[in-house]
């Protein structure tokens, strides 16, 4: 059965990693991890998560693949990350307070900062691409190089150009027996009309935003409580 599921996978992750847009690795690196799938079968292999493309990765020898069908699988477990198979994206598993949970659907995009330079940065030899992670702190546990090689580094290669990381995160939760998604601080105040001023005074009050993790989780798990 390992050996099917293996094969499937192989077959259709070249296919799949035809088109894509730019990688960006959740992990530094591939961890060691094991996939579970909904018939009880497991899986042990090195893992990674491309933010961008939203899709899970494994490393077969030294080649790279895409997971396919992860509709069969029930949850991924690598780098002491637990994830799920939710809304046609894999989502991370997050706890809130009083035991409540919520699903990250994590979408990280790299936006184009222009020349070195833009932002008063010094242009030399040794400047190449650089990445400020300014949305996911350390404490989430995110690679702040986003994915960067060191072959990445090289000066050789350095192309001048700054690029920043944008988070797009959307986070599901259930209510009262009612799930939501929501991507933006308009997507909350939809959700909640009655409670759109209250929520909005929270908001004011603490400086949140919807763009930042952390930020949105205390948004999410302020909603659960109201």
């Amino acid at each position: 059965m390992r050996k099917l599921i293996l094969m499937l996978m192989v077959i259709v992750s070249f296919a799949a990693m035809s088109q894509q847009l730019k990688r960006v690795y959740f992990f530094d690196g591939f961890a060691k991890g094991h996939v579970v799938y909904k018939n009880g079968a497991k899986y042990n292999v090195k893992l990674n998560y491309d933010a961008n493309n939203q899709v899970m990765l494994f490393m077969q020898g030294d080649v790279m693949m895409e997971m396919t069908n992860p509709q069969q699988i029930d949850t991924v477990f690598v780098a002491g990350r637990k994830l799920v198979y939710h809304d046609n994206r894999f989502c991370e598993v997050e706890h809130l307070s009083q035991g409540r949970q919520v699903l990250i659907g994590w979408l990280i995009k790299d936006v184009y900062g222009g020349r070195t330079g833009a932002f008063g940065l010094p242009t030399q030899a040794q400047v190449i691409k650089l990445r400020a992670v300014d949305l996911i702190g350390p404490e989430h546990g995110h690679n702040m190089n986003a994915g960067m090689e060191i072959s990445q580094y090289d000066a050789k290669s350095a192309d001048l150009e700054v690029w920043k990381q944008k988070n797009d995160n959307t986070y599901y939760f259930v209510k009262d027996g009612v799930e939501y998604g929501v991507r933006t601080i308009k997507d909350v105040y939809k959700s909640f009309p009655a409670q759109k001023a209250q929520i909005k005074a929270y908001v004011k009050e603490n400086k949140l935003d919807m763009m930042h993790t952390d930020k949105a989780l205390r948004i999410v798990d302020y909603l659960m409580n109201i």
